[in-house]
């Protein structure tokens, strides 16, 4: 009995190593590709406002933009669009979003809804690949996802308040607290069409309308320290940093963070200027996209004009 224990001992060792060999090697090739997602570099591009007159997507503009993203080297793994991809006539709303989808072909997209997308229900059902009903009530217009080492946040800020201004309420608000506060990435990124602070042709007409709600909202960016704010709805390229000097008497601001408008993909162009404090670039009155490239703690910006010349660059750190 003794002599066949010791040779399925010798057998079995050989065996036994092996298979401590695999369970390492899983575990390393494991541990590797965790790393690879939480620090390899990735990019992705920002867009918005796109509507034109006549077939509701002003194609030759948007279309011009993609052939120029379609060049980069360093091709970008999604498209976030931060609303009013089309010119939004009720009658033709879902040809208008079919023609906008056949442009941005070949490109994983992320929209936010836009006061010119108006319908929710349609909107949920048109992109229906978005995450749904994240927060129960708002179908696919309010979602987050999850890349590398990146949370990305989309807020629905088309409803209306009691006086028909346009808010981010409380509802979003909550569960925004949640999303952020649950969050272990390095960045957190949120994109939203009506910003908090307008520049020019919306000053008074978008979020700033209900500063109470509005810097409700900011009070969360500022106590997590999102990276950037992504928005559109007018249109031109700005970079505002917003920092101390917002507060208000009821919320106190501690963090630099930026708010990008982003809004000149093809919509009729703007410049105008009502409050240009902390205004860093622009208004820039171009058609342009925006590159954001994301490594590690870094996320580098660059800003495009249509015939590709570079209008702002700039990095931050988290």
């Amino acid at each position: 009995m003794g002599i066949f224990s010791g040779r399925i001992r010798r057998l079995l060792l050989p065996l036994v190593i092996v298979l401590i060999f695999a369970v390492l090697s899983v575990y390393n090739y494991s541990r590797d590709q965790a790393d690879v997602q939480r620090l390899d570099g990735f990019s992705f591009i920002v867009m918005s406002d796109s509507q034109g007159s006549s077939s509701g997507v002003n194609e030759k503009v948007l279309g011009a933009l993609m052939d120029n993203i379609k060049e980069l080297s360093n091709q970008p793994r999604f498209i976030l669009f931060a609303g009013d991809m089309v010119h939004g006539n009720s009658k033709d709303l879902p040809r208008e979003l079919e023609r906008w989808k056949r442009i941005m072909q070949g490109y994983t997209y992320f929209p936010a809804i836009g006061n010119h997308e108006k319908n929710e229900s349609l909107f949920s059902n048109t992109f229906g690949s978005l995450p749904n009903d994240q927060l129960p009530g708002y179908r696919r217009t309010v979602y987050y996802f999850d890349y590398g080492n990146s949370r990305f946040i989309v807020l629905n800020s088309i409803r209306r308040d009691a006086a028909r201004n346009y808010v981010v309420d409380a509802n979003q608000r909550v569960w925004l607290e949640k999303l952020l506060s649950s969050s272990n990435k390095t960045h957190n990124f949120v994109m939203l069409h009506v910003m908090p602070y307008p520049v020019g042709r919306h000053y008074g007409r978008a979020l700033d309308a209900n500063p109470n709600e509005r810097d409700a909202l900011w009070a969360i960016f500022d106590r997590h320290r999102v990276s950037a704010v992504f928005v559109g709805h007018e249109h031109n390229y700005n970079r505002r940093l917003v920092d101390s000097s917002f507060s208000s008497n009821y919320y106190k601001f501690y963090n630099e963070i930026y708010q990008i408008t982003a809004g000149g993909a093809g919509g009729p162009l703007d410049s105008a200027v009502r409050d240009k404090r902390n205004v860093v670039v622009g208004p820039v009155s171009t058609h342009h996209y925006v590159l954001v490239e994301v490594r590690g703690g870094s996320a580098s910006f660059s800003v495009f004009d249509l015939q590709n010349r570079l209008i702002d660059s700039f990095k931050i750190e988290r």
